[in-house]
């Protein structure tokens, strides 16, 4: 199975054929965090610093800086990959809520049940789009469940088995989130329980102040566009068009395409103004690595004032790095990160930093 590197090391990805607030989602604000201040009115100017992830046998696990960790299934290294992976997902704060995700190319019908070395354990789930979630009771059942099995069966709505997953690695994992949440030793722990209360409060998370993105984007002169992509070092000419979106206050965002490869498109980021590009400044830089002296975004877009991008490790898209970014007026903001090291199989990326974007 392919590894992907991290963000500290050069990507070969053009030529490889591999409770805190969620954040908001596009045009929307994230929800308060529970536990915390009332909003403060100030940036925090906080430098991000996204999380490590940590691999436990077929199980690979990170929280973000507010606390609030995951937990997925990976497929094994040798031998065929599950029909489903899966994932959990803990919320921060005292007796953090638990949610199970289930991913795959078909989904189970409903409702499923899950059974750890045959004894049925939970029962239900809810379907959207791409996966199924499983929360409340059965949930947190299932969490602690799964911490002391070896095997966890999936069967649908039919009794027919959806899926089965290896529980190898799935308690270091657990036990790794209860330690890195503060729970080791307490009542609310998955794993490591103990005696004492779970109390410890969600930490409060970095604020990015930015501002609703209004007015229209310029056109660019076709000569400015070659200096753009002579700046940043673009490969040859047969490349898709530039994409412009507006800033606000006069200014352009040029969205310039200069590497293409399997499943990747590497942009260089311009500001123009007056006539006049400059690259645009990032505060932490864009996941991947083009090798090159300019930075570029991979599989960029941008819209409402947010620039999302994803460096894809492979083409089934089950590793690399996705971030998003706000614009602040002068610089793009980091206000979430999800990250996937391992090339085996679960999509279902992990948040390693957030931020709660004011506008």
């Amino acid at each position: 199975m392919r590894r992907f590197l991290s963000l500290t090391v050069p990507l070969a990805l053009l030529a490889c054929n591999g409770s805190p607030p969620q954040p908001a989602e596009k045009g929307t604000k994230p929800a308060p965090t529970p536990g915390a201040s009332a909003t403060p009115l100030a940036d925090t100017g906080t430098v991000p610093h996204p999380t490590k992830l940590r691999g436990f046998g077929n199980w690979v696990a990170g929280c973000d800086n507010g606390a609030t960790c995951q937990a997925g299934s990976l497929a094994p290294e040798d031998g065929d990959p599950p029909a489903l992976m899966l994932s959990i997902e803990r919320a921060a704060g005292p007796d953090g809520a638990v949610a199970i995700r289930l991913r795959g190319v078909t989904l189970p019908a409903l409702p499923l049940t899950a059974a750890i070395d045959g004894e049925a354990v939970a029962r239900g789930g809810t379907a959207d789009d791409d996966a199924v979630t499983l929360g409340g009771a059965p949930a947190l059942a299932l969490a602690q469940r799964m911490a002391q099995g070896g095997t966890l069966t999936i069967t649908d709505a039919t009794g027919a088995t959806a899926a089965t997953l290896s529980m190898k690695g799935a308690a270091a994992a657990l036990r790794w989130i209860d330690a890195a949440q503060g729970r080791d030793g307490t009542t609310g722990a998955l794993v490591a329980k103990g005696a004492r209360p779970d109390t410890r409060p969600a930490p409060a998370l970095p604020v990015v102040r930015a501002p609703v993105v209004r007015g229209e984007s310029a056109l660019l002169d076709p000569l400015l566009v070659t200096r753009m992509r002579a700046k940043a070092d673009c490969d040859g000419d047969d490349l898709p068009d530039v994409t412009t979106k507006p800033l606000g206050n006069g200014r352009t965002l040029a969205i310039v395409p200069c590497s293409l490869g399997a499943y990747n498109l590497l942009s260089a980021l311009f500001v123009v103004e007056r006539g006049e590009a400059t690259l645009a400044a990032f505060e932490a830089e864009p996941g991947g690595d083009s090798g090159g002296d300019t930075s570029l975004a991979f599989n960029a877009s941008f819209a409402d004032g947010i620039l999302e991008t994803n460096a894809l490790g492979r083409g089934l898209g089950d590793c690399g790095v996705r971030q998003r970014y706000a614009w602040d007026g002068s610089r793009f903001r980091l206000i979430e990160q999800r990250e996937m090291d391992d090339c085996r199989g679960n999509a279902d990326f992990i948040r390693t930093w957030v931020a709660r974007l004011i506008r």
